[in-house]
This record gives C-alpha cells, structure tokens and sequence, in this order.
C-alpha cells in the first residue's frame, strides 16, 4: 500500500514526552546549524556493500528507500525528522567540501517538496545524476542527500544511511572509491556523539565483514555501537550458522556495550513496501526459526525503535554537557578571531576608528613592556622562550649589563700583562712604553725636555679604545632586534595577521629602521669625542694618576729596601739612615724621553678607566634609551593615526575580499553557537527547576536509584540486558526520564 505524509506510524514508537523534549533541543540546534560547526548526537546507519542499511533505515523511517540488490547507497543520506505544526518532506542536497563554487550553487539549487512519500525514491537517481554518479563518472560521491520529514506527529530524530564499505576495488568501483567511502564513513564513525548502527548481514560470516573491524577502531570499547543482523532468512534453519548468528544476537561472539538486533528484509519479490505486512511477516519468521529463543527486547524492527529511542536519549543526556562546553570553545574562539580582525572597515572612518583603537591598546602595551609591569596576560609565563622575549625592559637591562662587561673585559686594543707573551694583544708596561717613547720621538713639538706631549695622550686612547666602535654597534643592533621582536609579538597578539603585516610593512618597519640610523648617528656623537683632545673634570682621572704614580713608585722602593737588606745581612743602623734615605728618593732619569712617556702611558690609562665608565653609561642612556625604546611610545599612538593621511590608513586597514568573507563566516558561526548556546541553557535551565520540585513517589522510584535523592544509571544502562526487563514506556524509566539532568556522566562517547 502507499504511504502518505501522516501515515508513518513507525516513528511514532520513537516518542515519549520527556524525550520528545530533549530531543526538541539536539533537532533546533541542528535546525540552527549548529552541526555545521560541532558534532551533534545522531544515529549513522553504517555496513558493508548489500549489507541490508537502507532496508533497516526504511524500517525504522517508513519511508521507502531504493532497495534493489544491484544499488548500492552512493552518498550519505541524512534523514531528519522534525515536529512541527505542517507535514511535509523535503529533500536536498548538501554539496561536498571539496566542491567549487560553481558546483555547489549547481548542487545547492536541488530542492524538492513531496505530495507523497512513494515520490521518495525517484529522487534517488535524479540526485545521483546530479552528484555526477554515471556509469563514465565517479562512483561514489561526498555530497549528502538531506531528506526532512516533518509533520505534528514526528519525533526530533536524525538517522544518517552510509555507503556500504568496499572489500575490494573492482571494473565498476576504483581503488580511489574504496578510499573515498572509507574516508566518508569513518568521517561520521569517530564522531564520538554518533550511534553507530553496526549492520551486519546473515548472508555472509560475520568475521569477514568490514564494518565489525572499524566500528572497533573508532569505538574500542564498544561503548556506542549496536550491531544490527539483517537477512536472518537467509540462513539454513538448524544450521550452524544459524546457530552463530543467534550466538551473535546474544552478545556472546562480539561484544558490544549495546548488544545486538536482528531484523527481517521484506522479499523484494512480495510488491512495493508496506510497514504492516513487513512487520507481520517478520514476527511470523522470528516465530518458527532458530531466533525465537531470542527474547523478545532484540529482534524485530518495532522493538528496535525502542532500543535506539532509549539509546539516542541517553546518548544526548550523557553529552550534553560536553555538548555545551564544547559551544563555549567555539563561541570564544570565534570572539577572538572576531576580536583579531576588529570591526568591519570598509570606509576611511571605520578603517582609521579601528587604527585608533589599536594604536591605543598597542601603546599601552609598550608602556607596560618598557617600564616593567608585566601583569597583562600578553607577557605570558618567564618559563617560555616567548614569555622572556615580550618583557622588554628585562631584556635591555640585561643587554646592558652584557655590554657593560664586554666593554670592560674586550673593550681595549691591547692589555697589560705581568710577563711577555706571544698574544699580539697582550704587552707588559716595559713594552708599551717602549712604542709609546718611540711614538714621542716621532712626533715632537715645542714642549720642554721631559715633558709629555699632550696630543699623544689622544693618538694613543684613540687606538686602545678602538674596539669600542664595533662592540657598541653590536649592542645597539641586539636592542633594536629585542624592540622589533617585541613589536611584532604584540601585533601577532592585538591583530589579524593581514592587518599586523600591512601595519609592519607600510608603516612601522620604516620608522624601526630610522630609528636604527638615528642610533648609529648618536653613537657616532659619542664616538667623536675620541677624535678630540681629551677633557675631564673627573678628579678620578688624578686619583688614577696618582696611585698608578705612588704603586709603581712603591714597587720600586720596595725592590731596593731588600736588596739593602740583603747587603747588610739584616743588620741595618742609625749609620744606615742616610743611605736608606738616598734609596727613598726618586731618582732623575738621565733620558727626560723615558719619563715622559711613562708619564703619558699613565694619562692615557687613568683616562681610559674614565672615559669607559662615561661611555658604558653613555650608550645605554642616550643612545638605545632616546632613539630606539622611547620612540616606541609615539611611532603608533592614537595621536599619529588621527593625523595620517587618508591613502596610508586604507593601505593600512583596508580589508580583503577574502578577510571580508572569513567576517562573515564568523558571525554567522558565532550567532549559530550563541542560539545553540541559549537552547542548551534554556533546557539546563528547564531541567534545573524540575530537580528544585520536591520528589514524590511518583517522580522518583526507589527501585530506580541507590539513593532516593541521587538516581544511578542502572535503569538506563544502554545495553541490551537493561531491555529484556523493562520496557521504553514503562512507568519505571518514565520516572527516570523526568529529570535527564539528575545524572549528568562526562563520557568521551
């Protein structure tokens, strides 16, 4: 007989109040799009090729499937049913990902509205051509055919038919379809929120169908798979393979956490589909075969609607949180990309209003980064290579303290040593002295004999200071380095990535390599002063000059008072003070040459010593410090973007066809997830107000908890076992149902 829009009393088994409700809740966030964005709970019909899927999805739907035995399931097919006030069925199709523009609007413009739901499977092949699934084209296809059945009396249900897994690669089915459909059924296999209808057909061994192996692969512990038998009729009655397959119904050969179902196909041979004689036919064949000593909980397709309507609830009870908490994610995550692309900017004042407010947060970051308080989550943890790097007044100071110590230790030409050695930067004073009397010699003025002439003092400072040019340099790149990384990391932090490179490229990366040159102007400043005549008020340069004076004059006396001492045996006397006290005084140099260069070796080294510590100071503060941090603060603020001209803030800002389309993407993601959100919410909430309401014996037996106050899951285990002693409908379960959020178990799937 034919079927009519309100004839599909099968799915009507389907329903109870309470789970009407909740599955309310999974069917409008579907309705919303939600599934587009997280996986939602449904039931996936999965098997091997002519395994029998799309007869069970005919008879758990009612809907008539094409079931001929040389057409085999080419897509996915997504059967939703909904409540709603009409009754109708539409079909459609849902273009593959991998799609191009051109072919998704070909295929997303396949619509159809039934009068009827015999017109169901003419519009297999109608979309099969259209998918491009021809004898020359391909043989299997990634688009879903998305069948709505709606009308008052239809549970919110969702039941997905797979193509049948592929043993092997044949004239009509390439190596690259087994490949597409085992990427396609696996696709919906590992979503963890999925029941996965594990059909297996009485036709061939069980050990040898595929869909056993990967149902095990996605679901190790058999936690959300339930193996549906099919063409138990085809088997030898009495036969041992009847018997292994009975074995089979009973949990004993595969175990699964949800047991087994056996169904009867109706006899293609016995005229078009018809529910009611399917379902007589099948009790009269469980009735006389092997499998009537099954019990009556896991055989036949009336009872299997209850098992999947008790198995979908809970399904959905025990993810939903998980559900919402996986909401919240997406939801914060599409905020922070939002939050990165910032407002739509199609015209100058949106473009410069977003650079406004970007220099503002940019500047204030920098503030924080150069003078230390590190409280913004953007400075991360100090255990972090990215963490260090971001606190920028650390870095410098640190650099500043390296470059300190290298001045010091490598800051000369060459150093004085206690003995000769092979080293070219390595002299004793004797050795310095000797080329710096031989430099004297060589450049005489109009000074008096035995003085030192002053110009020498800067010849010889400006060679022994050399190395301080290029050290210098050195440091003042490291800085600017540590300034650009830092820069950088905040517009990686406060920006989209197009905008923070155009924002680099176009404006900042200039005034960062101006910086650098007005560093190395300002060094060349310092520098300059080594060019001159030395000048210093520092009375640390005589007091240099003095204990360099007094310890060499020490070392001297000390040498001769032993030698007196060794002479006289120790026995020094009054008759000896004379001659100790010729020993005391210095003595003239017959060559005035001599002591003039001693003399300005002194010089050169105290004023060294001075102006070193002057410049170690020097470079950090007037030079890293003025041009290269303090710059920072004013190279992108609101000030400067307010004064930009109009062409730089939309090369700048101006957004892309594509960024304008990943906007887009996001706020309708985003107001997908906030409904999903509010729904899921608005449930908790209806939940949460039922729980509050006290219990009577009416609403909680105890025989369905351990506790009174705390109902346990024994009554809803989703195995086969909690089935054979109590019915869907029972008052018992009812009970249990009420309240879904009483038990609220956090599982993986």
């Amino acid at each position: 007989m034919a079927a009519g829009l309100t004839d599909f009393e099968p799915l009507q088994s389907l329903s109870s109040s309470t789970q009407i409700e909740l599955l309310d809740v999974v069917d409008k966030l579907r309705a919303q799009g939600l599934s587009d964005f997280t996986p939602l709970p449904q039931l996936i019909v999965c098997g091997d090729q002519s395994s029998g899927k799309s007869s069970v999805l005919q008879a758990i739907s009612g809907l008539s499937f094409p079931r001929k035995d040389n057409l085999c399931t080419r897509f996915a097919t997504e059967v939703i049913l909904r409540r709603v006030s009409t009754t109708g069925i539409s079909v459609s199709i849902v273009p593959g990902h991998d799609r191009s523009a051109t072919d998704r609007e070909r295929l997303s413009n396949f619509q159809f509205t039934l009068l009827k739901a015999d017109d169901f499977a003419s519009l297999f092949e109608k979309a099969k051509v259209i998918m491009g699934l021809t004898e020359h084209g391909s043989a299997f296809s990634k688009d879903i055919l998305r069948v709505e059945i709606s009308g008052p009396s239809q549970p919110q249900l969702t039941i997905v038919d797979l193509p049948g897994l592929i043993h092997s690669e044949s004239k009509s089915q390439t190596a690259l379809d087994v490949e597409l459909v085992t990427v396609l059924v696996k696709s919906y296999m590992k979503n963890p929120r999925s029941i996965i209808l594990a059909v297996v057909s009485a036709k061939n061994d069980f050990a040898n169908q595929i869909i056993l192996k990967r149902a095990r692969e996605v679901d190790p512990g058999g936690l959300r798979t339930l193996g549906i038998i099919t063409k138990p009729d085809t088997l030898l009655g009495g036969s041992e393979s009847e018997a292994g397959f009975v074995s089979l119904a009973r949990n004993e050969q595969v175990e699964f956490k949800l047991g087994w179902h056996v169904v009867k196909n109706q006899d293609l041979g016995k005229g078009e589909f018809d529910p009611e004689k399917r379902d007589r036919e099948e009790n009269e064949y469980f009735g006389i075969s092997g499998f009537k000593t099954l019990p009556a909980q896991l055989k036949g397709v009336s009872r299997l609607r209850q098992r999947l309507s008790k198995v979908l609830f809970n399904q959905i009870r025990r993810q939903l949180p998980n559900l919402i908490e996986d909401i919240e994610q997406g939801s914060a995550s599409c905020e922070a990309a939002l939050e990165k692309l910032g407002p739509a900017r199609a015209t100058i004042e949106e473009q410069r209003s977003l650079l406004l407010d970007l220099s503002e947060r940019f500047q204030n970051m920098c503030r924080d980064a150069i003078k230390g308080p590190y409280d913004d989550p953007f400075f991360g943890d100090t255990s972090t290579a990215a963490g260090k790097e971001k606190r920028l007044r650390a870095v410098v100071r640190n650099l500043q303290i390296d470059f300190a110590e290298i001045i010091r230790t490598r800051g000369s030409q060459w150093k004085i040593v206690e003995e000769p050695s092979e080293d070219k930067r390595h002299r004793t004073r004797a050795e310095a002295v000797a080329q710096i009397l031989e430099l004297l010699k060589h450049s005489r003025g109009r000074e008096l004999p035995g003085l030192p002439n002053p110009l020498l003092v800067t010849e010889i400072f400006r060679e022994y200071s050399n190395p301080w040019s290029q050290l210098a340099r050195k440091h003042i790149q490291q800085v600017w380095d540590a300034v650009n990384v830092l820069v950088e990391r905040i517009l990686e932090y406060l920006a989209e990535p197009v905008l923070g490179d155009a924002l680099l490229r176009i404006w900042l990366d200039p005034l960062m390599d101006e910086c650098l040159r007005n560093a190395h102007t300002k060094l060349d400043e310092l520098l300059a002063v080594r060019e001159k005549d030395p000048i210093t008020t520092n009375h640390y340069f005589r007091e240099t000059v003095y204990k360099m004076r007094l310890e060499r004059h020490n070392l001297s006396l000390t040498e001769k008072l032993l030698a007196l001492f060794e002479q006289h045996r120790g026995r020094l006397t009054t008759e000896n003070i004379p001659e100790i006290a010729s020993i005391t005084c210095p003595k003239v140099d017959p060559d005035m040459d001599v002591d003039a260069a001693e003399e300005i070796f002194d010089n050169m080294s105290a004023f060294y010593k001075v102006a070193m510590k002057l410049f170690i100071d020097n470079v950090p503060t007037l030079v890293t410090e003025v041009t290269l941090l303090n710059p920072l603060l004013s190279m992108f603020c609101p000030k400067v973007v307010y004064k930009m001209k109009p062409k730089d803030v939309e090369r700048i800002a101006a957004e892309s066809e594509e960024k304008r389309s990943e906007r887009e993407e996001l706020i309708r993601k985003l107001e997908v997830l906030r409904e999903g959100r509010t729904t899921c919410r608005l449930y908790a909430e209806r939940t949460s107000t039922a729980i509050d309401k006290p219990s009577t014996p009416a609403d909680v037996k105890p025989e369905s908890c351990e506790n009174p106050d705390t109902p346990t899951l024994a009554n809803e285990d989703m195995g086969s076992d909690s089935l054979a002693n109590e019915d869907v409908g029972s008052d018992s379960e009812k009970s249990l149902m009420s309240n879904p959020f009483l038990v609220l178990p956090r599982e993986g799937g």
